[in-house]
């Protein structure tokens, strides 16, 4: 995990992963639902709107990919993001009804990804507290 090569990969994978689940729920989100005996989010727009929402957040972890270390506040806005998807999710799945079963897979890849992100925070504050360090420190 400490290294520049882990972080790059992690964040090219955050960035499919959200391309994928947003695509893939533009087109088979009313089949998942159906296919668990749901009936699809009316309005359809709210639902349309929540996916973009991922290819936006998708746009964002690519940004990150691209700079490492000047993107930390992209970085927080991804660990809200991940949190806010992720928790009315697990409250109904656990709580309430109405949330297709798969979506538990996005519950656990959506906190772990924000742990991770919280944990890539730190690694970037230690490259750029050895960058800031005098070269005879090193």
């Amino acid at each position: 995990m400490g290294t520049e090569r882990f972080w790059k990969i992690l964040w090219a994978i955050a960035v499919w992963h959200n391309v994928i689940g947003g695509v893939g729920l533009i087109f088979l989100g009313d089949w998942v639902y159906v296919r668990e005996g749901l009936h699809p989010p009316v309005p359809g727009v709210n639902y349309i709107r929540w996916m973009l929402l991922i290819l936006v957040f998708a746009y964002i972890y690519y940004m990150v990919y691209k700079d490492l270390y000047n993107t930390e506040n992209l970085v927080k806005a991804g660990i809200v993001g991940k949190i806010a998807s992720a928790s009315p999710d697990l409250y109904f799945l656990t709580f309430k009804t109405g949330v297709a079963k798969i979506f538990w897979i996005t519950v656990c890849t959506d906190y772990t990804f924000a742990i991770l992100f919280l944990i890539f925070l730190g690694f970037v504050k230690k490259q750029k507290a050895l960058m800031a360090a005098p070269a005879a420190s090193r």
